[in-house]
This record gives C-alpha cells, structure tokens and sequence, in this order.
C-alpha cells in the first residue's frame, strides 16, 4: 500500500480498519487521494476508491452550552386508572406521519393508537394466529409507505399489514428460508422505507448455513426489492467461546439518510451502505474501552444469586449455572446507536455495572448482551461530523432497552422524541419530548 499525503494518520487508519476483518473489507484502500480538514473540525475527510472516510479526533463542533434542549409534552401510561392507559409489555412503538402512536403490548397482544396528545383512539388485536390476531411473543411494529404498519409478530412468525386506521389488510410468513431465519424489520421515516435482516442458520450438525447476514430491502407484502447489504453475522465474529458471554459483540443496524448504517459494538465505527449494497461511507471516533473489572463481574454474580434464589434452584444447580458465565476483558465502545434528528446519528454511552445501585442491579435481566444505557448520546451530523453529547431523558435503562423513535411535525417543522420508560414501580409509559436546539430550526 502507498502511503503520501499524511503517512502516519493513513497507516493509523488502514491499521484499524484492518483491525475489523470482513465486516469492512477494507485492508486494500488507498491512502494516496490526500486528506481534508474541515474548517472549525479537528477530523479529518478522506476519499479512497470511492469510499469517504469520516475520521473523528474527539473535539466537538458545538461550543460550550450549545446542545439540544427537550422539553416533555406527552406522557402515556398509569399505575392505576383506565386499563387502556395501563401498559402490561411494551414491545415497540411507532410514530406516524401525524405524530399519532402505535403502541405494541405483547403481554394484551394488542396495538393501541393515541394522538398526538395521547389520548386513545383504537385498540387492535387479540391473541390467537389468525387476521387480526397476535401469537405471545415480541410485537414491533415498523411504518412503511402511506404510514402503513408492518408487524413483526416472533411467536407467529409472521409479517401483518395494518392500515393508518387500524384495519388488518394482510400477512405473510417469516418462517427461516434459503439458510436465513427472518430477524427484524427496520423502518426510515418519513420515507417509509422498510429493510429485514436475515441471520444465518445454525444446522444441525453444526456450523452455519451461512458466514453472512443479509439485509433485504422489501415492500409491504414482503417482497424482496433488493439486497442492500452483506454483513459477516455476528455469530462468526465472536471469539470461541464468545456467545455466553457479557458483554459479547453485538451488530447494531438502522437506517439513517437513505443509508443503511452497521456497526459492531466493540468499535466505535459505523459503516453505511449505499444503493447496491456497496460502502459509501466509514465514520470513525476515537474510544477507550473500558476493562471489565471483578466489581464489575461481582455486580453481575450478585444477580445471578438473586435470580437462582427468585426461581428456587438447588445450590449446586445454580452453582454450575454460574460456572458457565464468561465476562469480555473489555466493555463495548458503546450500548446503542440511533438515526436520529435532521440525519444525525446518535450512539448512546454505556453505564459500567459497579456505578448501579442495589435496586437497579435487580433489573438485570440475566439474558441481555448489552451493559445499561446512560442518558448521555453522542452526537455526528449528516456528514459524520462529531457535533458533542446530548442528554435524552426517559433512555437511560438497566434492564430494558427502551424503544426510540424521531419524528418531525410535516407542518411546524418541529422535531419530537418518543420512548418508552419504566418508572421505579416498574410501571411503563411512553413519553414524548419536543427537541430545539442547533441543526433544528
């Protein structure tokens, strides 16, 4: 490889993104195109054979003061009063183009539609396996064209097409074909763009039917529209040994200005795709990963004990369960990430296990391969540009990933946030935040 223009920075960067294997597959760029610094930026752009590389050094672009401000507007839920404001599992939420929401409850296998000042409007649903019909498991719905919903129905294993109003219009099947199990649904509004991922089978007698995921671009009646990416599936780039452990690699995938953006969590790199499934783009931001440390691994072997003893498991049974779990050496880069805002990408920071306190170690749940979200986002425009960090309220979580949604007013022009939260009695709610700040007016 050639070096010229700023040597010691390309070798820097090719190491890294050497450092990420197949998932990037770019050991072979170029370093010769040269290096632009953007003015009042401490990063760096460059393009190599086509792909534009964003690398950020950590110096914000806003000045002190100068972030977003997020003020409440909307609260939907209740400890006690009208069961159709009481929330058993909230699964997901959508947001239409009219700000109304689509609630999923999992646990009333139902979808329940507010305005915008949350008042009720229609409930949809029940359990069972026919039209209109929800099985007993995870509901995420997704908005498509029109603010259609498409909802991703695990225990059905079934895709159901709702209309705006409510109306159950179709379903068609997510049963796993082709070497691939049918995994979520993502959705760009307000394009309404809609985009599965498809993980690999393992076989029975053993191994993959597949080292690489696909991302497939697909209509509303599951048609497939085009493969918009290939990704090497997570499975293949754990460690041996990896998948039982905390905190294992994880993939984070979402759509962001017409592009689909994926990153694995033990790098604080995003890679976007653009149409054709080809890289467009890589942003990079420096990181320090933190070691998982035997307070830390403590934290976790407290909640084991608690969990054994909640479910009445003989000592010796537990004890052997326990033998069983493996701690990374390192915490990931980052708990999340998010398109958020005016084509911005949010990526939220993560909080280390010793920093929680008794009660919210016991909101652990034993099975979750990411560590608890902080309030704290950092913050990259639509060029990759890192802007600073942003307190969200209601997204800071230790158990419970909550559901984050962006959505700007078609006639105000305004941005809101969305997201579910549980208070201290574990009571859930959906509330929304109206955003002002820089990029937004």
């Amino acid at each position: 490889m050639h070096f010229s223009q700023g040597d010691s920075t390309c070798r820097a960067i090719s190491a890294s993104l050497a450092a990420l294997g197949g998932f990037v597959a770019l050991a072979l760029l170029a370093c010769g195109e040269g290096l632009i610094r953007a003015a009042a930026w401490d990063g760096m752009v460059r393009d190599s054979a086509g792909i534009e590389i964003v690398e950020n050094f950590g110096t914000p672009l806003w000045h002190e003061g100068e972030t977003w401000r997020l003020t409440e507007v909307v609260r939907i839920g209740a400890v006690e009063g009208a069961p159709e404001y009481e929330f058993g599992r909230i699964s997901g939420i959508a947001v239409l183009s009219d700000r109304r929401l689509v609630v999923a409850d999992a646990m009333a296998h139902e979808l329940r539609f507010f305005s915008p000042d949350g008042v009720l409007e229609r409930t949809y649903g029940r359990l069972g396996q026919g039209p209109g019909e929800f099985g007993d498991g995870l509901l995420y719905p997704s908005v498509g064209p029109g603010d259609t919903l498409l909802v991703f129905d695990r225990a059905n294993q079934q895709a159901h097409v709702i209309a705006p109003d409510g109306t159950w219009l179709e379903s068609f099947s997510t049963l796993p074909e082709n070497g691939h199990w049918f995994g979520m649904v993502y959705d760009e509004p307000p394009t309404g763009r809609l985009v599965s991922i498809q993980v690999a089978l393992r076989l029975p007698e053993g191994g993959l039917a597949d080292s690489m995921d696909v991302l497939l671009e697909r209509d509303l009646h599951g048609a497939i529209l085009d493969t918009v990416a290939r990704i090497p599936t997570y499975m293949t780039t754990l460690k041996p040994g990896a998948a039982g452990s905390y905190y294992a690699n994880m993939v984070d995938i979402t759509l962001c200005n017409n592009s689909l953006v994926a990153g694995h969590n033990y790098t604080h790199r995003t890679v976007w795709y653009g149409s054709g499934g080809g890289i467009e783009r890589i942003i990079d931001f420096p990181s320090e990963r933190p070691p998982l440390t035997e307070a830390d691994r403590a934290v976790m072997m407290t909640r084991w004990d608690q969990l054994a003893e909640q479910y009445g498991l003989p000592p010796d049974q537990a004890e052997q369960i326990k033998s069983t779990v493996h701690f990374e050496d390192r915490y990931p880069a980052y708990a999340q990430f998010e398109c958020g805002p005016a084509g911005t990408l949010l990526m939220q920071r993560f909080r280390p296990l010793c920093e929680l306190s008794e009660e919210e170690v016991s909101q652990i749940r034993y099975n979750l391969g990411r560590p608890p979200g902080a309030p704290v986002w950092d913050v990259f425009d639509r060029d990759g540009r890192y802007l600073g960090a942003v307190d969200l309220p209601g997204t800071e979580w230790v158990g419970t990933v909550p559901d984050v949604r962006f959505v700007q007013d078609p006639d105000t022009k305004a941005w809101f946030m969305y997201a579910t939260w549980s208070d201290e009695l574990d009571v859930q709610y959906v509330v929304g935040w109206h955003i002002e700040g820089p990029l937004l007016d």
